[in-house]
């Protein structure tokens, strides 16, 4: 047993693989990347534009939207994050998917569980 740290990662690397653990984490992770980029979407554009929308009416939903402009460094925060959170996802599923070193060629197997290549060839053998 191996105790560098790459032999380590190599590990972690393919208990993900196998549980498909990395795959959920990696999808929960991406979905709340787009929840956070849909609500800072909502509460730093849609609600300012509302607010100047309705200006006249007196809703106490729209009362602070309608003096304030529109957060720009918000809404170009939250799109960096998605962007930065994107490109992590990307690259750790790529990581997590690379292929195993192992056996080049995998055995093959009749019905039975016999091994293919112990059989005799018998399909160039002519019975005359």
């Amino acid at each position: 047993m191996d105790d560098t740290p790459k032999a380590f990662l190599e590990e972690v690397r393919t208990s993900i693989l196998r549980k498909r653990v990395g795959q959920i984490a990696l999808a929960v992770v991406l979905a709340q990347a787009v929840w956070r980029l849909i609500s800072a979407l909502t509460w730093n554009l849609l609600m300012p534009l509302m607010g100047k929308f309705f200006n006249g009416t007196e809703s106490v939903l729209l009362k602070g939207y309608r003096e304030n402009p529109i957060p720009w460094d918000n809404l170009a925060g939250a799109l960096v994050e998605f962007v930065f959170t994107v490109i992590v996802v990307f690259y750790l599923n790529r990581w997590i998917h690379q292929t195993l070193p192992g056996p080049a060629v995998q055995p093959e197997f009749s019905l039975v569980g016999e091994s293919v290549a112990s059989q005799p060839d018998t399909s160039l053998t002519h019975n005359e």
